[in-house]
């Protein structure tokens, strides 16, 4: 356990603690460490602190929860080094704190700073949490595409449902689709707002402490709320070893996997294609300032430190093996062996994987470093290796401008939709018969739209859907209708649809084939290389030329970098080459793997989706919720992402028998109008 704080010396609680010999009354202050709107789960855990400003000495404490006084659960004040000042402050904690009065109360402290009184108090809101009497208990899956805002859900239904066959039939006709997504066919759909404490654009660990922990945070925080020592590292740009001590005594908020195992022994399970201990897995088992401290996270997966040292799952599915080997950690342990000395099985291929018979805990990785060792900041290794992507798997010739693969001897990974299936088949199988908690992520929608990889990020998207349609198949064919599903995302990105694109694959593929467009700026003239998937990947920063080249911000070569002839035909304006305005795309299907082709096969015809990027990072959209079993409606319409949290925690105490009677009753009545494709 690191020292949360640079200590000095303490003595009783309730002593007069002097430092200065000038007091330094005037500005003395207490403050919660807790958001303005704190909501919690009846006995969730939360670290509450003080922090005690420009003080020379404090007494006096007294600490409230509505009408309880719960000043027995703080430590001595300890001196604290806050804001990166030269002033005399103190903290005092009361670590792991719970509360079991339900409803909104004030959670007020009051001490004596060189002998004044100063007061802080903050409302904090307790939910009601328990299993249902009758003893059923509920599973909740919770599938996360990083990044799939609303287009990115478009472009994988556009994509995989536009399939021609044979006789030249697309399932796509007419503005209607013969079969949606997977994801599209679950009856309750709403909408996410994904802003965090300090900007409306958040990443994927503030998003993800959102729906984790039912609370909102900053930037990189994992289940963690903003303290007095963030300015060391957080405002310098110096998070590393030697500042980790300060990114770790953030106050930290139960996530709901340690809640539910912790009081009701659920079973716990994370997957993802990404390292395991990026920062949507992480939100699930640990509780760090920065997200990138992944050697932390690697250990407090296997010593929680909610659940008393003891391992956050039952399944970890992933790429990242190097932050749990010896070799890539600073401390030497090797995490893969200490798991498996408690009962874990390791697997590390598709064949080892498809093998799998159930029952015990396990740990699956499926890329990592070849030679791990740690970086230079000491908090992470050198390399996060996360699996490649399902265009990449699948064998997919990529388009010219996005780059090869690069298996790195790694060339049997699984399929997300494999991984959910065992994960899914273990944790609801023998060992113990408990309920379970899983989260599925898709990490490459996001990871391939910063660089704008229009072929990556729309097969990762279809391939989270075929995820999804592997736990929606297993929750129907249980006799009990137990299982909740929830599909969202944590940010939207950039990516918009613009059309189609009839670029013959001559110049869609070819790598030879480029411009470099020159941009002036006030730092020099800067280029972008531009292929001949440019009409289908619009990328960000690019001046897109199309048919309009009077307009005054697009002048140029039209159809620039292509150097076949358009084709046009005033029967046929979609037979264009260059217009995105006209025609639906056409895509053949891939018999070997059920994907459809992003390439034609001899005396196939293909049409490929364009898309545009408007930047290489996050947005501040709303973004998608569908769900489907106990609990769906809740997730009916416009909420904050950390209402995500609560909801799930109402589905799983099981009173929704009314909502759910309902949405039964809708979906079965032939007077309520029913979606072509659904």
């Amino acid at each position: 356990m690191f020292n949360l704080y640079r200590l000095v010396p303490t003595i009783a609680l309730g002593a007069i603690f002097a430092a200065n010999a000038a007091a330094q009354t005037s500005g003395s202050s207490v403050r919660i460490l807790l958001p303005e709107r704190t909501r919690l789960l009846q006995g969730q855990l939360v670290d509450v602190i003080l922090e005690v400003r420009n003080a020379a000495a404090v007494s006096g404490l007294r600490v409230t929860a509505g009408e309880q006084d719960i000043t027995s659960r703080f430590s001595a004040p300890v001196r604290a080094e806050l804001d990166c000042d030269s002033s005399s402050d103190w903290v005092i904690r009361a670590n792991l704190s719970s509360f079991e009065t339900l409803g909104e109360w004030d959670l007020r402290a009051s001490l004596q700073a060189d002998g004044r009184e100063v007061t802080h108090s903050r409302k904090i809101l307790i939910r009601p949490f328990s299993m249902p009497a009758d003893g059923t208990r509920r599973n909740v899956i919770l599938f996360i595409g990083d990044a799939m805002g609303t287009a990115y859900r478009d472009a994988a239904r556009l994509v995989s449902k536009s399939i021609v066959d044979q006789n030249g039939r697309n399932t796509f006709r007419e503005g209607f689709f013969d079969d949606l997504l997977e994801m599209d066919k679950m009856p309750v759909s709403g909408f996410s707002m994904t802003y965090g404490t300090d900007s409306i654009v958040p990443d994927s660990a503030n998003t993800g402490t959102a729906w984790a922990s039912g609370n909102k945070s900053f930037l990189n925080a994992v289940n963690v709320f903003a303290d007095g020592t963030d300015c060391r590292w957080r405002f310098t740009g110096q998070p590393n070893a030697s500042t980790q001590p300060f990114i770790l005594d953030n106050p930290r908020v139960e996530n709901l996997w340690q809640y539910l195992k912790r009081r009701y022994n659920y079973r716990t399970g994370i997957v993802s294609t990404a390292a395991v201990t990026d920062a949507t897995p992480a939100v699930q088992g640990a509780y760090s300032g920065f997200r990138q401290t992944r050697l932390e996270i690697a250990r407090q997966y296997f010593e929680n430190p909610m659940l008393n040292g003891q391992p956050a799952f039952d399944v970890i599915m992933g790429g990242g093996s190097e932050a749990f080997t010896s070799g890539g950690r600073t401390d030497g342990r090797d995490l893969i062996q200490e798991f498996q000395n408690r009962g874990y099985r390791l697997v590390t291929n598709a064949a080892e994987l498809r093998g799998l018979q159930f029952g015990q805990p396990t740990l699956g990785f499926f890329k990592g470093a070849r030679s791990p060792r740690p970086a230079t900041d000491g908090i992470r290794a050198a390399q996060d290796v996360n699996m490649d992507v399902a265009y990449d798997k699948l064998g997919f010739t990529r388009p010219a401008s996005e780059p090869r693969p690069n298996f790195d001897g790694f060339t049997d990974q699984p399929m997300l939709e494999l991984m959910t299936q065992k994960a899914i088949e273990i944790l609801s199988s023998s060992f113990n018969r408990a309920p379970f908690i899983l989260m599925v992520e898709a990490a490459s929608i996001d990871k391939q739209s910063h660089p704008n990889h229009y072929g990556g990020t729309i097969w990762d998207t279809i391939e989270m859907d075929r995820a999804v349609g592997v736990a929606r198949s297993w929750a129907a064919r249980r006799t009990a209708k137990d299982t909740l599903i929830v599909v969202t995302a944590d940010h939207d990105q950039s990516m918009h649809i613009i059309g189609v694109s009839n670029t013959p694959d001559s110049e869609y593929l070819n790598r030879d084939k480029r411009e470099e467009v020159p941009v002036r700026s006030s730092r020099g003239e800067q280029f972008f290389t531009v292929y001949g998937d440019s009409f289908t990947n619009a990328r960000a920063g690019l001046p897109f030329i199309n048919g309009s080249v009077g307009a005054d911000n697009n002048r140029g070569p039209g159809g620039m970098p292509g150097s076949f002839l358009p084709t046009n035909s005033t029967t046929d304006p979609a037979s264009s080459t260059y217009s995105t305005y006209f025609g639906a795309p056409a895509y053949p299907m891939d018999s070997r793997t059920g994907y459809p082709a992003n390439v034609a096969a001899q005396g196939q015809t293909i049409r490929r989706l364009a898309v545009g990027f408007r930047t290489g990072d996050h947005t501040g959209s709303s973004v998608p919720v569908t769900a489907e079993g106990p609990g769906a409606l809740l997730f009916t319409g416009y909420m904050d992402q950390t209402d995500i949290f609560f909801k799930m925690a109402v589905a799983l105490s099981g009173d929704t028998a009314e909502a759910d009677k309902f949405l039964n009753e809708v979906l079965n009545s032939n007077r309520y109008p029913k979606t072509i494709g659904k």
